[in-house]
């Protein structure tokens, strides 16, 4: 069984909310994306707004039997989606010389009985919490991260670097992409929380996994952490999809 709730706000400091996301319908399969469009690039909201139609497109096209499919073949449709969602991007600033050098973040995610898939590209990000643990699924493609990696800075430096949404990958910027793929099975009673940084950014995951702890409902919960975000600052755009997984999904 599978329950989710979602929330998108403009924050404390930007003009305009450029984060676009997809649910799926009543009775649709469990496919989920959020997109995060470029600050401080032109049309940030254009191409985040076009990687969430190519989801729902493909949606419409190819994920109404996914869950016949086997999980390469899902993955695949995952990557595939991203990878079109991109040239989509890419073919409007072609187009329109008023969209050059907009882009965009782009993670979807599909479940699959107990198993999460999921395809990344940019800073967004997918978590996994349960009442005691944490994982981040995807990792970010910023020069903060690469500088972690390549054990220039330590990871407390990580959330406070100047350079951590300065991004290395994103859509719209090149068309020789490279997307990342994530498999993790999951326990019943696991929070999944895909969101764009705009929550990130504010929260911590231990502050985030408290909220979770202590709260009663996913409602509860969105309200929350949507609050509790913007009052330590809401420097971003913040949007989130948050599910519950408890057992099989029936997607």
């Amino acid at each position: 069984m599978l329950n989710f709730s979602f929330r998108s706000h403009r924050g404390c400091k930007r003009e305009k909310n450029e984060d676009r996301f997809f649910v799926p319908p009543e009775n649709g399969p469990s496919l989920f994306a959020v997109a995060d469009g470029m600050g401080g690039h032109t049309a940030g909201e254009v191409a985040s707004s076009i990687s969430i139609t190519t989801v729902q497109e493909k949606f419409a096209n190819s994920f109404q039997n996914m869950t016949q499919f086997e999980t390469p073949l899902i993955t695949e449709l995952l990557e595939k989606t991203v990878l079109q969602a991109n040239e989509n991007i890419i073919m409007a600033q072609e187009r329109d010389s008023l969209l050059q050098g907009m882009g965009t973040t782009l993670t979807v995610l599909f479940l699959l009985e107990r198993e999460l898939l999921v395809a990344h590209v940019g800073d967004s990000q997918a978590h996994i919490f349960s009442q005691n643990s944490h994982i981040q699924v995807t990792e970010d493609h910023s020069l903060a991260m690469e500088l972690l990696r390549n054990g220039q800075i330590s990871p407390e430096e990580l959330h406070k670097h100047p350079q951590r949404n300065y991004l290395t990958r994103a859509l719209g910027t090149t068309s020789e992409l490279s997307v990342d793929t994530f498999s993790v099975v999951l326990q019943d009673g696991d929070y999944i929380l895909l969101c764009t940084d705009g929550l990130t950014s504010m929260l911590r995951p231990s502050a985030i996994q408290q909220i979770i702890n202590r709260s009663i409902s996913l409602e509860e919960i969105s309200d929350e952490l949507i609050q509790t975000a913007n009052s330590v600052g809401g420097d971003d755009n913040i949007t989130f999809i948050l599910i519950k997984y408890t057992g099989n999904s029936d997607s």
